[in-house]
């Protein structure tokens, strides 16, 4: 859908800016102060500017500043298993009134590492192969402690990769100037001994149907096996839990009735059959 921006000044009609708008950001579009994230190409990543492109604050070292992590089911973890979706978290520790961020994840040959996924709290833009994890206009007060995005991590032999992270510790006084923009760096290696292409069950679906309140998941599976379904809040606290779930070679849809009680939000779910382990995000939104 085309939008054609307009400004009527003594009654002449001036048509100043018509762009295309769909799910992903492929260009640079207009965002009244970057309230609901910045165009994409701002992590001060290689090649890219940061924050300081719109706001006129000072470019800070954000090592002590941008705490992100990465976790499976069984909290944060320093190392990737290739194709497996991690929940990516991102705070910042001076947690101001008014904040922004956008981050990227790059390859050595600083290409795109894998793929994100939004969440409640995040938009998913792109350019050049890249893509982006911003800030939502509904996100950028110190109300939502830490943004969450999806994580799928790239195929083996990736190697080392690294999320560039650019913050902006706002002072709210309503325009670009006297912020503070925070840049750091996140490398995570690859584990060499695990691969989510070697393990014997896939997820294809995992979704929450609002009108029957049910988490449904469709697997693929290879061989006969139990499967462990855990799902759990970003606190680590078990939600939802099904032992020993008997599965069939091929496709298996799963259906479990969740709690009516359990409030709208962003959840892990982790489903694990002996050694191996998948864990994804899901929704609840009613």
């Amino acid at each position: 859908m085309k939008k054609t921006l307009t400004f009527i000044m003594g009654g002449l009609a001036l048509t100043i800016l018509a762009f295309q708008w769909g799910a992903d950001i492929n260009q640079e579009v207009f965002r009244p102060m970057n309230s609901g994230g910045a165009g994409p190409g701002k992590t001060g990543a290689p090649g890219e500017s940061n924050c300081t492109a719109c706001h006129s604050g000072s470019v800070m070292d954000g090592a002590d500043i941008n705490i992100l992590t990465i976790s499976d089911a069984s909290g944060p973890v320093t190392s990737y298993v290739p194709g497996n979706t991690y929940a990516v978290t991102l705070e910042m520790t001076t947690n101001p009134q008014k904040k922004g961020f956008q981050a990227t994840v790059l390859n050595s040959s600083e290409d795109m590492a894998g793929s994100f996924s939004a969440s409640m709290s995040t938009a998913i833009s792109s350019l050049n192969g890249r893509s982006y994890a911003n800030h939502t206009s509904a996100s950028n007060t110190s109300s939502v402690s830490q943004w969450l995005w999806d994580w799928t991590a790239p195929s083996s032999n990736t190697g080392d990769v690294t999320f560039y992270v650019s913050s902006n510790n706002a002072n709210g006084n309503g325009t670009t100037s006297g912020d503070e923009i925070f840049l750091s760096q996140h490398t995570f290696t690859e584990d060499n001994g695990a691969s989510v292409s070697e393990q014997v069950f896939s997820a294809q679906t995992t979704s929450f149907i609002a009108e029957t309140n049910e988490l449904f998941i469709v697997l693929n599976h290879s061989d006969l096996g139990l499967l462990n379904v855990g799902l759990y809040d970003l606190n680590g606290k078990n939600i939802l839990s099904k032992k020993k779930l008997m599965l069939s070679t091929g496709e298996n849809a799963l259906r479990f009735k969740v709690n009516s009680s359990i409030d709208n939000g962003t959840y892990l779910l982790a489903l694990s059959q002996g050694e191996e382990q998948i864990t994804e995000l899901v929704k609840i939104l009613r």
